[in-house]
This record gives structure tokens, sequence and C-alpha cells, in this order.
């Protein structure tokens, strides 16, 4: 058995899944921020990838994991001018090899643009039946104030959530809207702001092909609950059949295999908030001792579906 990952070197997921299956799945790892190191090759009829490690050919792979990549840091080695040139073509060579592979992939580019744009998500998680809080995605500084006078809110990204500046990186979370911030900007970059709920707690629920795993997060951060990992109490969890029919139903819309959905549970009430198309698993699999990554080898190591 033969599995592509595509990544980047930073993936601890990754790490921690070559070393667990490492001794019965052939792994190849193609680390994109180290593009350079590796020579890709489409021609007419192959593509082959190789590094100083390995040779292979596509049409040798039985499944593709692509995973969360990054891009090789071209300092000193082009203007800054070409650096976004460049990390487009990488990226539309990464894409075209996995959207023109025929066999199992988890998950191709064009299925989790789609499925992780929030617009998306809310209109089908609506449709199916879930409950979804109050909220306003605008660039409108009128439209925010009629919203902030009738509800306590939170705001968020609408996507990416990431502040790059050279070598740092931020990330934007979920925080509780300040009114003395001035909105002017807002017409320049748009935001995704909620009626703000203070749940009882969180509910994570990993799926993966058929198999869901539903996982209660309680934690003193009401706002946000990745502000404080280090204080989360993590525990099992039984979903109604009704919202886990709805989550299945949910990922099949979305044409998904693997998905993390973020729901919260108020008063005996579920809300949907998002759903992470190539979310985060291993810690939870690691507090709680979840099969979640047996079935992502067995959901890449099975027939096409």
């Amino acid at each position: 058995m033969k599995i592509l990952i595509i990544t980047s070197s930073i993936d601890l997921t990754c790490d921690y899944i070559i070393k667990k299956y490492g001794d019965k799945i052939n792994f190849y790892r193609l680390n994109i921020d180290f593009f350079n190191t590796y020579e890709i090759s489409i021609t007419n009829n192959s593509v082959n990838i190789r590094n100083i490690f390995w040779d292979i050919s596509l049409n040798e792979i039985h499944s593709i994991y692509y995973r969360k990549i990054s891009f090789p840091n071209l300092t000193n080695i082009f203007e800054k001018k070409y650096h976004y040139y460049i990390h487009r073509e990488i990226f539309s060579i990464v894409e075209g090899i996995i959207e023109s592979f025929d066999g199992i992939c988890l998950s191709k580019p064009s299925v989790l643009r789609k499925a992780d744009n929030k617009i998306v998500q809310l209109k089908i998680a609506q449709e199916i039946g879930f409950n979804v809080p109050k909220l306003n995605i605008c660039n409108s500084s009128s439209s925010l104030k009629k919203f902030l006078n009738k509800h306590d809110c939170i705001v968020k990204p609408i996507s990416y959530g990431k502040i790059e500046n050279g070598d740092n990186l931020s990330i934007m979370q979920t925080n509780k809207v300040d009114e003395k911030i001035s909105s002017q900007t807002l017409s320049y970059s748009p935001a995704y702001f909620q009626k703000f709920i203070e749940k009882d707690f969180d509910l994570r629920v990993t799926i993966v092909g058929s198999k869901i795993f539903p996982v209660k997060i309680i934690s003193k951060n009401k706002v946000d609950w990745r502000k404080e990992y280090k204080t989360l109490y993590y525990e099992t969890f039984s979903l109604p059949q009704k919202i886990e029919k709805m989550c299945m139903q949910l990922l099949k819309q979305l044409n998904l295999m693997f998905g993390a959905i973020d729901l919260l549970f108020k008063d005996n009430e579920f809300y949907f908030l998002e759903i992470n198309a190539n979310g985060q698993w291993a810690w939870l699999e690691n507090e709680l001792n979840l099969p979640i990554s047996n079935e992502i080898i067995n959901l890449l190591s099975s027939k096409k579906i």
C-alpha cells in the first residue's frame, strides 16, 4: 500500500500518523515548504516525484492524503515581487496532481475550497435543519450597528484567520465585539459577526467516512475554547440520533469523507457553528484514545469510493 501525503514539514499530525502506521504502509511525504528538494516531472503520460530517499510514479500511488501545506521561504532567493507568482505556480502543480488523481483523495482542494466557505456551510446547515445562531457577515457599519443594537456579539474571520508578518504568524480567533473600536475600515475588510451564546459546553464532532467521534469540550473560556488548551476537559459524548444524522448529511452534501464540525450546547439545544473540512484531530485521539487515525488509514487503504 503506497500513500502520498502532501503537507508541510511542520505538520505534527502527519508525523504522528507516519510513526504509528509506517511499519504497515509505505508513506511518501511531499513537504511543500521544501518544494525545491523534490524533483517533479509531469509529462504527457506520467507524473513522477522523487527526492534523495525515494522515487515514485503517481500511477503507483493508491491514495493521497492532502493536509495543510505551506510555501517555501523565498527571501534572498527571489525578489519579493516574484514570491506570490512562484507560490501560485507551486500550488498549481500541487492542485493539478491531486485534482487529476483517479484514486482516493482525502480531500481534493476544490472540495475543501467549497466546504470551508462559511457562507456555503451556513446555507446547507440551515437547509438540513441545524440551529444556527443569529449572524451578520457584512462590510457595512450601519448594518453592524443595527445588529449590535439587538445582540451581544462575537466576531471571527470569514476564512483565513492568519496574519503573516515576515517569519511571524499570528492567528485571528473568536473575540467579543468591542463597540468602542471603530468600524470605519469594515467596508474594505468584511467580518463574521454572530450573536454571543454563553454555552454550557462545546462539541467537536470528527467524522471519517461513516464513523463519527463526538467529543464534549468543557472550557472556562466561553468565547473561544482554543485560547485555553491547557485547562480544557474532554469526554466522549453520545449525540442524539437526529443531530448525528444531520452531521452526516452535512458531509454528504459537501462531498466530504472527513470533517470536523463545531457545535455548541446551550439549554438543551445544539447550535451549528462551522465545519473544518481539513481540521485537526490527533490531539483528541490522544486525549480520549479514539481510533480516528485508524479510520483514516482504513479509508485511504480502501478501494476507490
